[in-house]
């Protein structure tokens, strides 16, 4: 995936309370945890094309270009599933 492909798709979340999970390749899945106060409050494409996520409790760096998949979970009382 590209940075913007990924800051497009998480933009929306900004200030919701789930899960997000990203399916990366050679390293499997990933989860951020975006309860009361660890919201995502900012998503951005950094100079270098890496996708900085910031959130209350504090930030992740990406590289897009690993990401296959990415979902989103607002009901963490039921999981989304296993990744194929």
């Amino acid at each position: 995936m590209t940075g913007e492909m990924v800051r497009d798709l998480l933009r929306p979340l900004i200030g919701k309370s789930g899960q997000i999970s990203m399916l990366v390749s050679r390293v499997g899945p990933i989860a951020f945890p975006t309860a009361e106060n660890k919201k995502l409050t900012g998503v951005e494409v950094r100079p270098d094309g890496l996708v900085h996520l910031e959130r209350e409790t504090g930030w992740a760096v990406i590289d897009p270009g690993e990401v296959v998949a990415v979902v989103w979970n607002g009901d963490p009382d039921n999981s989304p599933g296993q990744f194929l």
